[in-house]
């Protein structure tokens, strides 16, 4: 339901509101993607939570990110701005059964993230991120922001799920969210008024 515009934007009962309808989101959200609301932060976009996990993990120079050409701009954006080098697995226009290993293939010792879609934005094609996190053991970065909403998801296996509301979950603009399944791995360089847990300091 809509807040109440008498209510004014700084109001008790504005604020009250707020964090009750942002809680109702975060629990509509993660049960989409079946994972533990607690480790679900909302965002504005996919490409938000994206920039959330590069930052976060400090991505520089001599560090890899393993991706693909078949990529949506919200995904690489974040990682052509990082000082890491992309290694560029070229999975588009190829068979659905040969991508696992084209992407595998350009994982090396330096690499620290893997970041591919669940669902290809050009041709639906769905990406092998699970096998590809178990075969590699590298932290796994996923744009399902083609994903939630269309298929059954269940992003418990992924490190870092990105996903945005406005796509196949029809949900407003401007509303997405990230899951990351260890947050002590994801140092927090970066915070954001809406998905703060708490605004007391100790």
């Amino acid at each position: 339901r809509a807040l109440e515009p008498t209510s004014g934007r700084a109001g008790r009962r504005y604020f009250d509101d707020m964090l009750a309808q942002r809680e109702r989101v975060r629990a509509l959200v993660a049960e989409q993607i079946r994972v533990p609301v607690e480790h679900l932060a909302l965002t504005a976009s996919t490409t938000q939570g994206v920039h959330v996990v590069v930052t976060g993990l400090g991505l520089g120079e001599g560090d890899e990110v393993v991706t693909t050409d078949a990529e949506h701009f919200g995904l690489t954006g974040p990682l052509l701005a990082s000082a890491a080098q992309l290694r560029i697995a070229r999975v588009r226009d190829v068979p659905a059964a040969d991508v696992f290993g084209l992407i595998e293939r350009e994982v090396t010792a330096r690499t620290r993230l893997i970041a591919t879609s669940a669902v290809s934005w050009i041709d639906g094609k769905v990406f092998p991120w699970r096998e590809l996190r178990a075969a590699t053991g590298v932290p796994i970065l996923v744009d399902g922001a083609q994903s939630a909403g269309a298929l059954d998801v269940d992003a418990t296996t992924a490190d870092f799920y990105t996903v945005s509301a406005q796509k196949w979950l029809c949900g407003p603009d401007a509303t997405g969210a990230l899951y990351v399944a260890d947050p002590e791995a994801l140092p927090p360089r970066l915070i954001a008024y809406p998905s703060a847990e708490t605004y007391d300091i100790d």
